[in-house]
């Protein structure tokens, strides 16, 4: 085994309980993950470094190793995600969608990178499938180490009721910022209008496609809430107010914190395990 747990912050409860959920996302180097209670507090939190080109079963005992060491056992939790990174998805509305023609759904607009798994996500909230491909070893993997883990893609995941809520009043860009790539999703008056995932080699191409979506869909600066999670500092942050008046942190739902130590956590970095 070779992980790593970088960071680790849990509450003196038992985290291995039906009324808790797991919520797995994948990094550039490893995976986040997060256990919450149905009611939205917050038990545990932590980062773990890992090769996760390596062989399956490499893959497979770095999970279970980890997710050990922090006192989590999977087979008790009453649900469990794995959030991947797609860039080949499509939305489909739930009257329009048929379980038969999944995978054309998505062949229709891109050719599947190979060693590339088809997955379905339904988000109730705007009533829609998301059809989508991810790394096939990476997620048998992910399954065989947390049986009844559910495949979310990362777009659907910013697609939730804290958003779409929010854009009731005003509209909101929501951008996901990632080593290389940035995920942006337009809301206004409770409805998604666009999700996408662009390049960024740096923080000005982000800035620039936040800046062109803005003008695409005639969004009015008085209007418009910008919010931001993932690789996020002081200085990105201040850079982005200085081109959107109404910038903020998104940082998933609202949570009860269990410990002091969550209060000082950059969480919205982990924001898409906190939706």
């Amino acid at each position: 085994m070779s992980y790593k747990i970088n960071s680790f912050i849990a509450s003196e409860k038992e985290v291995a309980s039906y009324e808790k959920r797991l919520s797995i996302c994948l990094t550039s180097n490893g995976f986040s993950f997060s256990v919450t209670t149905v009611q939205d507090e917050l038990l545990a939190i932590g980062d773990v470094e890992c090769n996760l080109k390596a062989s399956m079963s490499e893959i497979i005992a770095d999970i279970k190793g980890a997710l050990s060491d922090a006192h989590i056992q999977p087979f008790g939790l009453k649900e469990k995600e794995l959030v991947v990174f797609s860039r080949q998805f499509v939305w489909v509305p739930q009257h329009l969608y048929d379980d038969k023609k999944q995978r054309g759904y998505l062949e229709a607009l891109c050719t599947i990178d190979a060693g590339c798994c088809v997955a379905v996500d339904y988000n109730e909230h705007i009533k829609s499938y998301i059809v989508f491909s991810a790394d096939n070893g990476i997620v048998s993997a992910f399954k065989i180490a947390v049986p009844g883990l559910a495949v979310r893609c990362q777009h659907s995941k910013m697609v939730n009721a804290t958003v779409l809520n929010n854009s009731e009043m005003k509209s909101v860009l929501l951008m996901n910022v990632r080593n290389g790539e940035t995920d942006f999703a337009v809301m206004c008056n409770k409805k998604l209008q666009i999700s996408n995932t662009f390049d960024c080699a740096n923080f000005d191409e982000t800035i620039y496609h936040a800046l062109n979506l803005t003008k695409h869909f005639h969004l009015e600066d008085a209007m418009l809430v910008v919010a931001v999670c993932g690789d996020i500092d002081r200085e990105r942050f201040a850079r982005l107010r200085g081109y959107f008046p109404s910038v903020a942190l998104y940082t998933g739902r609202s949570l009860t914190l269990t410990k002091p130590e969550m209060q000082h956590l950059p969480i919205y970095r982990s924001a898409l395990i906190l939706s």
